[in-house]
């Protein structure tokens, strides 16, 4: 039976993918030390059209990317990068961050740069060999665009094609020679020893002239905007930070748009843009975090105030109403750091309407105040045995949403609307901190959910029996599938009050809540890393968390346990390894009817976040940004407002 060549699959052992983009070109260099896959591939596809990555530009059913691969021909040898033969990394030159590939051709060593230059739609691809003066160079590109997109195929003047669902060119600066879906550049001298191609990938136009100067001068003014942050001590933490921040523009289209998980959703959630739209704010990418928050506003967001997740809008007992007090906060972060309070101004209605729907009579309490549904905010709902009730996320960001939006209404006009605002967030918080049967604090310790009888929700009983909807969401090979009790608690979610300010961090409230949440380190595996909740109620995911082991280290931050938090961003730097991109989680996932786990691009926005918030510690007092890191040797700038504030602790 025909089947998909290996690099179909995202979770392959020992192999890395380091994403670039400008918004309009996303691409995934794959570096594969598996030889079942292509050792060092081209994945291309376009940020707004989310796809799996056998729908990418350059996968082929039978190839898969191995024909994205270049061959260098040395005095008629010829040559490719072999598993054991190559090294990837992120470099940078002149001011532009690229992906770096080194491999040995013979005697000579054979350099491989990509970059994809701002707002084009085009992939520069450098290919040098050192110490190759005195001989011929030649090399060999190929364009087998994946046949379920591209139906049309030829040579035009100096460049190959593909068209159909889309348009795609190679091309060279270089002399040229063509065959077929082949090319073959002939090396120019560079430098005193070296001689160089340039391969030139344009997709989704036509008429896009490529200027190789302008372009990486466009690339390195885009990059000198932003925010930075280096460090000799801790430099593995600090490459991360830029790692995530060039992951952030690689993804997220020029539009605001940008897939969940890559290769694995193909959908969005108004949350994730929220958190993504901070953690570009905090990189210095102003004009891109402007475009997610307007995609939130004007695609994920409906005229009631409801937030939309998985690309739909559910509302009722099924509302992620936390996703509401999020989006509001963002946009209060977002008028703070930039001083921009147009975008604000031109969305007012949207904007009160997503206050006044956590106010929805449906889902406040009135007497403590306090939001009801039945959801959580990892997407267990009632079928999944969340009872309706009172959950810790929900009110936590409620809370801050409702406390941002009354700061928002003097930019929007709202002033009437500002104290309801502001005393239904008070409300929320006095109750979550002391009603005396309704608090969402239980025997000293942060809790997940209460039921609205008061009770906590310490189980979950799965509706699954008899329903096929249910039985393929939740595999009996999962936790929640099978048999036995299914624990809700411990959840990273009951460090979210420690992580935003509502439970004061050094109180003994804070530091039994982590205590307990401790018990979600290397549960069922012997890897380290985070869960994001008991694995006993685990309908999907069994393993370790990125995204939880960051809101971990952040609570240890907060306490003061430098020890575990050092130890958290440990296996955070591991998991990343070279590439700087995480995966949705670690372990084993039945696919299908699961899809196939994917890079979490909420993972880089949380990592910024982490470093920004908690380990620089950055406060903004009325006008005024201050840091004060919590680890010592850390230098560079952020961008606030129209100036940068240097970094040096």
């Amino acid at each position: 039976m025909q089947s998909l060549h290996p690099d179909f699959r995202t979770d392959t052992p020992d192999t890395e993918y380091f994403f670039l983009g400008s918004g309009k070109i996303q691409v995934a260099i794959q570096w594969s030390r598996d030889t079942s896959c292509t050792a060092l591939g081209i994945i291309l596809s376009h940020p707004h059209h989310f796809t799996r990555k056998h729908g990418s530009h350059l996968f082929h059913p039978e190839f898969g990317l191995e024909r994205t691969m270049i061959t260098v021909i040395i005095d008629g040898v010829r040559y490719q990068p072999t598993h054991d033969n190559l090294e990837v990394c992120w470099s940078e030159h002149d001011g532009v961050p690229n992906v770096l590939a080194t491999w040995k051709a013979g005697d000579y060593t054979v350099l491989q740069s990509f970059y994809a230059p701002h707002e084009t739609s085009t992939l520069m691809h450098r290919v040098a060999v050192l110490g190759a003066k005195n001989v011929k160079v030649e090399v060999e590109a190929a364009l087998y665009a994946n046949p379920t997109l591209f139906s049309s195929f030829g040579v035009g003047e100096s460049f190959l094609y593909a068209s159909g669902y889309d348009v795609l060119y190679l091309s060279s600066k270089q002399e040229t020679r063509f065959n077929e879906r082949f090319m073959s550049v002939t090396a120019e001298d560079f430098g005193e020893d070296a001689k160089k191609v340039h391969l030139i990938y344009v997709a989704d136009t036509s008429t896009e002239r490529v200027e190789i100067h302008t372009n990486f001068d466009r690339e390195r003014e885009y990059w000198e905007r932003t925010s930075s942050v280096t460090s000799e001590k801790y430099k593995h933490l600090t490459d991360l930070f830029t790692a995530s921040k060039l992951g952030l523009r690689a993804v997220v289209a020029s539009n605001g748009r940008f897939d969940a998980s890559i290769w694995q959703y193909g959908m969005e959630w108004g949350r994730d843009g929220a958190m993504v739209a901070e953690a570009l704010i905090y990189s210095g990418q102003f004009e891109l975090a402007k475009s997610v928050l307007t995609n939130i506003l004007t695609k994920l967001t409906n005229n009631e105030g409801m937030i939309a997740e998985a690309s739909r809008f559910r509302g009722g007992l099924d509302s992620e109403l936390d996703s509401n007090g999020l989006v509001l906060r963002v946009l209060a972060i977002y008028a703070e750091w930039t001083g921009d309070t147009a975008l604000l101004k031109e969305y007012s209605i949207l904007i009160t309407a997503i206050a006044n729907y956590l106010l929805r009579d449906e889902f406040v309490d009135k007497e403590t105040g306090m939001l009801i549904a039945a959801r959580d905010i990892w997407e267990r709902s009632e079928a999944m045995g969340i009872k309706n009730g009172y959950d810790v996320a929900h009110q936590t960001f409620a809370i801050l949403g409702l406390e941002a939006a009354s700061q928002i209404s003097k930019y929007i006009g709202e002033t009437e609307k500002s104290l309801t605002w502001e005393n239904a967030a008070k409300k929320m918080r006095d109750s979550f901190l002391n009603h005396p049967t309704h608090s969402m604090i239980e025997d000293g310790i942060i809790i997940k959910r209460r039921s609205v009888d008061g009770a906590v929700q310490r189980t979950l009983a799965i509706k699954k029996k008899n329903d096929k909807y249910m039985s393929s969401l939740v595999p009996d090979a999962m936790p929640l599938g099978s048999k036995g009790e299914h624990h809700l608690e411990p959840d990273i979610t009951q460090c979210f009050p420690i992580i935003y300010g509502l439970i004061d961090a050094k109180s003994d409230i804070a530091l039994k809540t982590l205590a307990e949440c401790e018990k979600l380190w290397s549960q069922a595996w012997d890897s380290g890393g985070y869960g994001r909740y008991d694995i006993s109620g685990e309908p999907d995911s069994p393993g370790p968390w990125a995204l939880a082991t960051m809101f971990m280290a952040s609570a240890q931050f907060e306490v003061g346990d430098k020890d575990k938090a050092m130890r958290s961003l440990e296996w955070l730097v591991k998991k990343a390894g070279a590439s700087g991109a995480w995966k949705e989680f670690y372990g084993d996932r039945p696919t299908p009817p699961l899809p196939p786990t994917g890079i979490l691009v909420w993972a880089w926005a949380q990592y910024i976040i982490l470093i920004v918030k908690h380990i620089l510690t950055t406060e903004l007092g009325g006008e005024t940004l201050t840091t004060n890191a919590r680890l010592k040797g850390i230098r560079g700038q952020l961008r606030f407002r129209n100036t940068y504030i240097d970094l040096s602790h």
